[in-house]
């Protein structure tokens, strides 16, 4: 899922790039999120890590945008920013708070689906994703959304805080490209979990951030838990 947020102080020009960007993610099967804000004050309540790509305006009525990127920049070095303005004479700031790439005023859909392409090759390194196909789709999850997996009459059900994706596949097939990562573990037959997305232990299951229940297998259970609270452990020092 791509957390995109747009902030412009200027209701049409926040519309032009919602929809400029609904039309890429379409056209590329991308899942989004987009949350638009009309000044840079609204934009910084938000905590860090809300957002992996960030279109700022840099003529602003309040907060001019690159005063947000300043104080963006103190608090998520990892977002990809990419000024949309009327002029490029803001270069050496930008520089300094790691902008992205500009998006000149007026702009194409070519333009901004140029930049866009950019932007997920960028992300791409940072952001790791899984390719399964669904029907007859290949669309991309990233694994920190994938809450847990089980397998159910030869389809893996991926489920993610969105949705479930079903693809159709073997365990045997499907299970090395999460258990690559630390974060994710085999805890009950054909079914895989991700420790990120555990809120508590109780009894025999993990409890996961959203309520749902993943037991964990009787036969390996105490090691099975002493996996997670390593991970938990490692996780807290900074390790993984």
């Amino acid at each position: 899922m791509l957390q995109t947020a747009i902030v412009d102080d200027l209701r049409e020009e926040r519309f032009r790039l919602e929809s400029c960007l609904e039309r890429y993610c379409s056209e590329n099967k991308l899942s989004f999120t987009v949350s638009s804000f009309a000044g840079g004050e609204q934009f910084l309540a938000l905590p860090a890590g809300s957002f992996d790509l960030v279109f700022l305006d840099i003529y602003m009525s309040g907060l001019t945008g690159m005063e947000t990127a300043k104080l963006f920049r103190q608090k998520d070095d990892r977002a990809l920013l990419v000024f949309v303005t009327t002029s490029s004479d803001f270069a050496v700031d930008s520089f300094r708070v790691r902008a992205f790439d500009y998006l000149l005023k007026p702009y194409s859909y070519e333009q901004f689906a140029e930049i866009m392409s950019l932007c997920e090759k960028a992300l791409a390194k940072s952001v790791r994703y899984i390719e399964v196909k669904e029907s007859r789709e290949l669309i991309k999850i990233p694994i920190r959304d994938i809450l847990y997996t089980d397998y159910d009459n030869h389809y893996i059900q991926i489920h993610t805080s969105e949705r479930v994706v079903r693809t159709y596949a073997s365990f045997a097939e499907f299970a090395p490209q999460l258990l690559d990562y630390p974060q994710f573990l085999n805890c009950y037959r054909n079914c895989i979990v991700n420790m990120d997305k555990v809120a508590s232990l109780i009894e025999n299951d993990f409890v996961l951030e959203n309520g749902e229940r993943v037991p964990i297998t009787r036969d390996k259970r105490t090691e099975l838990k002493q996996l997670f609270a390593d991970y938990a452990f490692h996780k807290l020092n900074g390790d993984v």
